[in-house]
């Protein structure tokens, strides 16, 4: 996960189907487009741009994490 910047990562999920992720989606997505990474890796990501405001959090009714886009930069 390395070979990719946050801005990737952001662009790579607002071009993917869904509109809420969970982590399995989101590992999904990067496989998909040939990111190899370890699920605790890609975690630390996702956990730092919730951190940093550029993705939300929310819980559903049967207590999964999902995460949405709050803002994603265009370059």
């Amino acid at each position: 996960m390395q070979q990719i910047t946050d801005e990737e990562l952001l662009k790579l999920l607002k071009n993917s189907e869904s509109e809420l992720y969970t982590l399995a989606e989101i590992h999904k997505t990067l496989i998909r487009s040939n990111i190899q990474t370890t699920i605790d890796e890609m975690r630390k990501r996702v956990y730092s741009l919730f951190r940093d405001g550029y993705l939300g959090n929310e819980q559903t009714g049967d207590g999964v994490n999902v995460y949405y886009i709050i803002y994603c930069p265009e370059q």
